[in-house]
């Protein structure tokens, strides 16, 4: 386990035994996001705190969260270890990397949306500035969206890549939206990131981490 427990992430190698089995991650608090991945073949399963263990998403597929005990074995994580099942996440004598995040105020936010279908989207308040935000549907089909304030330094932010393929950074205004100094909020109706009645996950690092007391960003 190699922990940073400041900024809420650690990376963990493991080997699998092919059963419900726990893996220590390193931190001090439940993790909000876990990915894990084979060191040979195999996809990226996710966990995502706003949808819970009971479900799994792949990053190299399009798929909605799907139900199954064999990925996390339908148990929480915990403040010490997560869980595995004896599916494909875990297998016999296989090795894996997983990567896990807690929030972290004022630095990091993992969280959950309701689309409105509408050019006057939701606001997602995240307590900081992002400048780098991850968004997917966990109801329905669609891509792991990546934007960042480097690539849009002005609003409305809208050039992207993906997660679950090799596409080049579309630079439409498609998927839309503003970064805000304590959120952002959607500008566009798209299914990607705002289809009408949509569930949608999110996971956003702040652009000024780690300012003031450590609890309270200096600048928004």
């Amino acid at each position: 386990v190699q922990a940073n427990t400041t900024a809420g992430f650690s990376i963990v190698e493991y080997t699998g035994n092919g059963s419900a089995a726990t893996v220590g991650h390193g931190l001090s608090s439940k993790p909000n996001w876990i990915v894990v991945k084979s060191l040979g073949t195999g996809s990226w399963y996710n966990y995502h705190s706003s949808v819970g263990a009971t479900k799994y998403a792949l990053w190299n597929t399009t798929s909605a969260f799907a139900s199954s005990a064999l990925v996390w074995n339908n148990t929480e994580p915990t403040s010490s270890v997560f869980s595995l099942g004896s599916g494909d996440s875990n297998t016999n004598s296989a090795n894996f990397i997983a990567y896990c995040w807690h929030e972290v105020e004022g630095f990091s936010k993992f969280g959950k949306y309701t689309g409105n279908g509408s050019t006057d989207g939701a606001f997602i308040y995240t307590g900081f500035k992002p400048a780098w935000i991850m968004i997917k549907s966990s109801s329905n089909t669609t891509s792991w969206f990546l934007f960042d304030n480097k690539r849009n330094p002005i609003n409305p932010a809208g050039k992207r890549l993906v997660a679950d393929g090799t596409f080049v950074e579309d630079a439409g205004t498609t998927e839309a939206f503003d970064f805000l100094s304590n959120g952002f909020k959607l500008r566009n109706s798209s299914n990607g990131t705002n289809g009408s009645g949509r569930t949608y996950i999110y996971m956003a690092f702040a652009e000024h981490p780690f300012v003031g007391d450590g609890t309270s960003p200096v600048t928004a």
